[in-house]
């Protein structure tokens, strides 16, 4: 649960987070240019099309294997924390988590923030699943020291480079040498081990050993994964070689802090090979059959194999997350805990993008001739150049639904399904590539695994989520046009309509059209398929449908307000529930609590929640009160206090006693001031609605003010035509009014919304108006009157509560100068009256103020009457 009493990360911390990385890729890059004269992409390829299908996938079985074997060291923390969880279980959680923090984060934040999660959801008390994450990281790198350890005992460092920069080798090899000792030793204190359970031993000489053992098997199955990619790329490598490459490679990926390694890792192997004399195009092939090998394969049946599993446990999951953010695991680790509330979707919509890119990316280089040459014998010309020029449109189409997939879209998981299986076809019959269609139809295997998840039907166009993927998706486009150009001015016999085997510019030039027309197409799809619909406002016969449901359960204290038609009605599923709704950017703001009996009104914030999720919108509720609190906590939302409505019990109301001085006074001075009070009906004939708006215009003009809405009402002669209007004469002049707001149904709560008077009002005028207006409601058996909000009332006033309201109250302390706060609560409380708590009811992890400025934008009308003013009136 994100709050804002959480205190932000240090700034140095974040800063070290990007700036290491970012370092570590600058700095291979520079070795990868300055050593190696240029990189062979077509050799490359040639020799990984020249690889055996059958001893790859063999390869990649033992690699899922070698994966597999890292949850033996969760299985003997689990024996050593006595963890009421089967071994079975355990080795599945841990297969998803070592999956995931393989390719995403080679330190293991990522694998954490999944056991942890996972632990919690089976009902383990967090400081022993706590302590098996923290052994379990602490565990991993002690193989790798030992590697290290054997390394330079040997002498076998590798040279990546001449002595200027060859020392971060050393210094990196020596510091991770040393990590096994003082693993051994700072395990054995308690100070630095309180964070396991009191009545947990500290871990045991044998347990050690055996962690380290398994650490090492570990390392080495790695290890052998690579050596297998490697040597069926034609690369034989010497295993001292290799043990040394691989262990500081490894080391240095660590270091890095890149997800997966990647590029670190890959580009420091492939410098130490070609240094030690091995072929540079089989080093890569092999290099990137290894990533293929120990990462995406594994990646892709552990997204596969542990979706379903964590999906049932979503919830579990969910709550799980919100206890354990406040465990010192989480700080220390960085944990990404917030990664789980959508797992593995943001991965496939990566992979989805993925797709695109390695089609794009597959026409951007030279087919390899002979497999051109065997498709040829089988298949016209016209079907493979259509092949070719289909997967590009498709590639791009792919890069563009990334978006879509990642929003849960229902629509963009129709279109990605078909259009994957097609491309794999093309794949085969543009060029027999095996793998690309391998990948393509893994992806496609992945997304029908999670196709019930697809249940949105609209997205934001303008978000930053949106942006950032439409930022990527030009960007690959732009690179592949400007490869294709680079490739038609660089090639002197470039002509645009050959069509033979080696004719790849000709092909890669038509090619870009294709791109053109995916790009085009998938944005004009997007601008009209996945827009929001359009929000309808209700007619007369829904509000009086409404209007029914309020007099049989009673409406609340903004049941009224539906009738101001500035608001959308939401109905449950079954129709006996409705509430009130605004919109404005992706916010769908409720006012107050459903209306319904108690089922319905709970089924309603449920629909209310699934309605705003299928349009990728957040569902809040403005102003709930006490009485419904435990129903929103229980359906995951948090709260924030906005203030204090004062309530008057009509059975305590008396002109008598000092309580009701200030109203006694202003009846008593009602008589010399010649005032006289009346409540009218509905219908109102045009002359009193006219006489009405200029007293209404003339009280805007003196404060300045205009119409607002939403929970306020506004003059509006439709609007005051659904209720009684509340009027006082001065010698048969109207001077004020107010619009009265009926109770609706059992225990509801008489209130006036509109008190307006003209300039020259006598003072105590609106205290006589609510003093008539509170007899007439006792009279004929009203129980309650409503004075309405004091904002910002008893929030935060106490040293515990969370720093959103604390700052809440500096606000209600300070801000007198743009808002009367305590001038308000102190009228009200004159009258003594029972204050309720109003609450602002949100779905976990928003930004509360974020959310106030939206809701304060929306009672303006819109963002630009809210930012840049507006004439007065409605």
């Amino acid at each position: 649960m994100t709050h804002g009493s959480e205190q932000a990360r240090p700034t140095w911390r974040s800063a070290l987070r990007w700036c290491v990385p970012i370092g570590f890729l600058a700095l291979v890059a520079w070795l990868v240019v300055r050593e190696i004269d240029s990189l062979d992409l077509l050799s490359m390829q040639r020799t990984l099309m020249q690889v055996p299908l059958l001893p790859t996938l063999a390869i990649g079985v033992f690699a899922l294997a070698a994966v597999a074997f890292t949850g033996l060291i969760d299985v003997i923390l689990s024996r050593w924390l006595k963890i009421a969880v089967r071994r079975r279980e355990v080795f599945r959680l841990a297969f998803v988590a070592n999956t995931l923090s393989n390719t995403l984060n080679l330190s293991g934040a990522i694998g954490s923030a999944v056991r942890l999660l996972g632990f919690s959801s089976l009902g383990i008390e967090t400081p022993r699943s706590a302590a098996l994450v923290g052994i379990q990281v602490l565990a991993l790198p002690l193989g790798l020291s030992v590697l290290i350890g054997w390394t330079l005992l040997h002498g076998e460092i590798p040279t990546i480079t001449d002595a200027g920069a060859q020392w971060l080798v050393v210094v990196a090899m020596i510091a991770a040498v040393t990590y096994l000792p003082l693993f051994f030793v700072l395990t054995s204190r308690r100070t630095l081990m309180r964070w396991l359970p009191e009545s947990q031993p500290l871990p045991s000489l044998s347990l050690k050993l055996g962690l380290s053992l398994v650490s090492l098997l570990d390392w080495l199955l790695a290890a052998a994964v690579l050596y297998a990619c490697l040597e069926i790329s034609g690369v034989h490598i010497r295993p001292g070689d290799l043990i040394a490459s691989f262990a500081a490679a490894s080391v240095l990926g660590l270091l890095s802090l890149v997800p997966g390694g990647l590029g670190v890792f890959d580009s420091v192997l492939l410098l130490a090979l070609t240094t030690a004399g091995y072929e540079q195009a089989p080093s890569m092939a092999g290099l990137f059959l290894f990533r293929i090998c120990y990462y995406v394969f594994p990646l892709f049946a552990g997204l596969g194999f542990g979706s379903g599993m964590l999906a049932r446990r979503m919830p579990l999951l969910v709550r799980a997350g919100e206890r354990l953010r406040t465990h010192p695991l989480f700080a220390v680790l960085g944990l990404p805990a917030g990664l789980l509330a959508g797992f593995g979707m943001r991965l496939l919509a990566v992979l989805t993008f993925a797709a695109g890119l390695l089609l794009l990316g597959s026409a951007a280089i030279p087919a390899v001739r002979e497999h051109v040459e065997v498709v040829r014998d089988v298949l016209p010309v016209a079907a493979i150049e259509s092949s070719y020029w289909l997967s590009i449109l498709a590639g791009v189409v792919l890069l563009g639904l990334g978006r879509g997939i990642d929003g849960r879209l229902r629509l963009a998981y129709r279109l990605t399904m078909p259009l994957l299986l097609l491309s794999a076809v093309l794949a085969l019959t543009k060029g027999l590539h095996y793998a690309e269609a391998s990948f393509l139809l893994g992806v496609a295997g992945l997304l029908r695994l999670r196709k019930r998840e697809f249940s949105h039907a609209a997205m934001s166009l303008s978000s930053a989520v949106t942006f950032g993927w439409y930022a990527g998706l030009l960007v690959v486009v732009c690179v592949f046009f400007a490869v294709g150009i680079g490739s038609v001015f660089g090639d002197d016999s470039f002509d645009l309509m050959y069509f033979g085997a080696d004719g790849h510019s000709s092909r890669l030039a038509r090619g870009l059209v294709a791109a053109l027309i995916g790009l085009v197409a998938y944005l004009t799809w997007q601008s009209f398929a996945v827009r929001r619909p359009l929000l309808k406002l209700p007619d007369r016969d829904e509000l009086l449908r409404a209007r029914g449901l309020f007099e049989e359960f009673g409406g609340g204290e903004f049941a009224h307000l539906s009738f101001m038609r500035d608001k959308h009605l939401f109905w449950s599923a079954d129709g006996h529930a409705v509430m009130a709704y605004g919109s404005v950017r992706d916010r769908l703001v409720a006012l107050g609590s459903p209306c319904g009996s108690d089922a319905a009104r709970r089924r309603a914030i449920l629909d209310f929640r699934r309605f705003a999720d299928t349009q990728d919108r957040v569902p809040v509720f403005y102003e709930v009160f006490e009485r419904d609190l435990s129903l929103y906590h229980d359906l995951g939302f948090d709260l924030f206090k906005l203030g204090e409505l004062a309530i008057i019990p009509l059975a305590e109301f008396s002109l008598a006693g000092k309580r009701w001085e200030d109203l006694r006074q202003a009846v008593n001075r009602s008589t010399k001031e010649q005032l006289s009070f009346e409540l009218l009906e509905p219908p109102f004939d045009t002359v009193l609605m006219s006489e009405l708006e200029q007293v209404s215009d003339q009280w805007l003009a003196e404060k300045s003010a205009r119409e607002k809405g939403f929970s306020l009402g506004r003059f509006d002669r439709d609007y005051l035509e659904w209720g009684q209007i509340a009027i006082v004469r001065r010698a048969g002049e109207i001077i004020a009014f107010a619009n009265v707001l009926p109770p609706y149904g059992p225990g509801g709560v008489l209130s006036v919304d509109l008190m307006r008077h003209v300039t020259d009002a006598p003072r105590g005028t609106m205290d006589f108006l609510f003093a008539r207006i509170m007899q007439w409601g006792k009279d004929r058996g009203d129980t309650h009157f409503s004075l309405g909000m004091a904002p910002l009332s008893r929030v935060g006033d106490n040293p515990y509560a969370r720093i959103n309201e604390r700052l809440a109250a500096l606000a209600f302390q300070y801000g007198g100068r743009f808002y009367n706060y305590q001038g308000l609560r102190s009228y009200k409380d004159k009258f003594a009256p029972q204050w309720v708590g109003s609450y602002l009811a949100y779905p976990r992890g928003l930004w509360v103020p974020g959310l106030l400025i939206d809701i304060a934008a929306l009672v303006e009308g819109g963002y630009r009457r809210f930012l840049f003013g507006g004439r007065h009136g409605s």
